[in-house]
């Protein structure tokens, strides 16, 4: 799955490609990705835009129009290609195409189809979902430890399946929330409200530490993500527990346990990781 650091390098390897194209037609092949406007308005909008920019918020790419944006969530397995408009396609799982004004095209591909598009006005799209949904990230000088602690003082499940939530600290998905616990020493199971200040602050720390690391990498190509567009991940070289099951701890070579939580496979160390 794509998260922070691999929607970061999507947003950076298609931000010189794409800015100041203009968008001369679009072929929409399954419409349930899109989700505002009805598909009649979006193809008629989108049509004509120049692309200005591509930016990034938590995992949503945010592409800047002249009028609108298109806010795009790349889900389990969403990819981009930028192809020649004479290239091959693979018409089972390219579910969007944007003809570009250059002989381009900008195809996405997913294999899910779980990947979400939203056409907003410049005006209101910071008002409205999905982008009002989104918490800011570990980096944003407002997430404090004091911060985590109001807004998950009466949470009783897992802190893993806290920090995949995106409302109030945005940016970890499965991978890097088993990393940033096993950097902070918490198991993944402790209970969200009985952490302490120190230890949220340890979280935001490792969660700083970890993106940037993965972002500096080019974010981690395993499994169900690459990057489609000539960009390889160094990150997986990098992973401490995740994927790691029935391999020794690096730091104290007790064997990495698998379990599931929230149905979400989940590696970490028993011996270096407190249950709280």
């Amino acid at each position: 799955m794509p998260e922070l650091p691999e929607v970061e390098t999507v947003r950076k390897t298609l931000q010189p490609l794409l800015t100041n194209h203009k968008i001369i037609g679009v072929r929409i092949l399954l419409n349930k990705i899109i989700k505002t406007p009805s598909i009649e308005q979006f193809t008629k909008q989108i049509i004509g835009q120049t692309i200005n920019d591509v930016q990034r918020v938590g995992k949503l790419l945010i592409f800047i129009l002249d009028d609108y944006v298109l806010l795009s969530h790349l889900r389990m397995e969403g990819k981009y290609y930028f192809q020649q408009n004479n290239q091959s396609i693979n018409w089972k799982h390219v579910l969007l195409i944007l003809e570009l004004d250059n002989k381009y095209e900008l195809r996405y591909h997913d294999t899910r189809q779980f990947g979400t598009f939203h056409l907003q006005t410049k005006n209101e799209y910071q008002k409205i979902k999905p982008y009002i949904n989104i918490g800011p990230e570990p980096f944003n000088k407002n997430v404090t430890a004091e911060y985590l602690k109001n807004k998950w003082k009466n949470k009783s499940q897992s802190i893993k399946a806290t920090l995949l939530e995106q409302n109030v600290m945005s940016g970890l998905g499965n991978i890097y929330a088993d990393e940033v616990l096993f950097y902070a020493s918490i198991h993944p199971q402790s209970i969200t409200k009985n952490l302490i200040l120190k230890q949220l602050q340890e979280i935001i720390n490792k969660a700083k530490f970890v993106l940037n690391k993965s972002i500096k990498l080019g974010g981690s190509t395993i499994s169900s993500y690459t990057s489609s567009l000539g960009v390889t991940g160094y990150y997986q070289q990098e992973l401490q527990v995740h994927t790691r099951a029935k391999m020794p701890c690096f730091k104290c070579h007790t064997i990495i346990k698998k379990i599931k939580i929230n149905l979400r496979g989940t590696y970490f160390c028993n011996h270096c990781q407190i249950k709280y």
